[in-house]
């Protein structure tokens, strides 16, 4: 098991997380840490970490140019350095990768299409049934759609894409939770699902009702202000807010990319650009992305022995 972590935007938090967290860990060999000594050391000094980066340093792989920077303001150089991080873990050929905090504002300026991690992770691997799948405790949330505005999501919503998305969780929960046969749940489009309902949810009802009749076991579309409090092994966001809301009330909460060939978690915070540097950033999701990750990693390899002795 070999783990990635990519560094972010050194003008946010992500460095931070880094010398904070990793020098903690057990295993130091089985990290690789992407990103640039000489700024490592820059900002371990100012947040006095030294002792901490030394732990590390020899798991640091140079992946761009030491650049000037501030700490809180981003800009097209730091972006590169965050950009030129993600590549090289990408192309590592590690089975995890740990993400830190971006600027998607910056990134822009590199890659006027970038829309987020899911989104490059996807493209880089040629994947097209993925999904952005949010983790808090025992709550699983994969969302239908992912960084669309509202107004496009109804165009969005046709009975083969939300089948084959409640397929994929399924095969996902099986895969990297341990869940043979995972019960699933699915929100509903509108405020109190049909009773506002302009044939949407109608929509979602038929494609249910088709997959139970298929084995899949995944029920609604129930209200979506209610759906979280409900047990199921995992549920079905249709858009963006409708999980984040909930997930990022929580401490802890990861965004795990669903249905890439290799473990991809990230804590759910920005790069938070206004404490950047202060040495205060809250630590427990970038520690909990790497524990949840190597365990997602050993399920995932289960399951894909137990398929193979078959």
């Amino acid at each position: 098991m070999k783990i990635g972590i990519t560094i972010g935007d050194p003008a946010g938090i992500g460095p931070e997380l880094v010398l904070r967290t990793i020098p903690r860990l057990k295993g130091l060999d089985k990290y690789l840490i992407f990103g640039n000594k000489k700024m490592l050391r820059r900002i371990a000094r100012d947040l006095r970490l030294l002792k901490d980066y030394s732990s590390i340093e020899p798991c640091i792989v140079e992946t761009s140019k030491n650049v000037r920077f501030e700490y809180g303001k981003s800009t097209k150089s730091t972006a590169r350095v965050a950009l030129q991080s993600i590549q090289h873990a990408l192309k590592s050929g590690v089975e995890i990768i740990i993400t830190a905090p971006i600027v998607k504002t910056t990134m822009r300026s590199i890659i006027p299409d970038f829309i987020g991690h899911t989104e490059y992770f996807a493209g880089f691997f040629g994947i097209r049934d993925y999904a952005m799948t949010g983790l808090w405790r025992d709550k699983r949330i994969m969302l239908l759609t992912i960084h669309s505005p509202l107004r496009r999501i109804f165009r969005k919503l046709d009975s083969r894409m939300v089948s084959r998305k409640i397929v994929l969780f399924e095969h996902g929960l099986q895969r990297y939770f341990g869940i043979q046969k995972p019960e699933i749940a699915i929100a509903a489009v509108n405020p109190h699902a049909f009773e506002f309902s302009l044939g949407e949810d109608e929509k979602i009802r038929g494609v249910v009702g088709a997959l139970r009749k298929r084995g899949v076991r995944v029920s609604g579309p129930f209200p979506a202000d209610t759906l979280f409090t409900r047990r199921f092994d995992g549920f079905i966001a249709i858009y963006h807010d409708q999980a984040m809301v909930y997930l990022k009330s929580k401490k802890n909460g990861l965004n795990f990319t669903l249905g890439l060939p290799i473990i991809r978690l990230s804590p759910l915070c920005g790069a938070a650009l206004d404490i950047a540097g202060k040495g205060c950033a809250e630590l427990s999701g970038f520690r909990t992305a790497v524990k949840v990750g190597k365990k997602l990693y050993t399920n995932m390899r289960n399951y894909d022995r137990t398929l193979f002795d078959k």
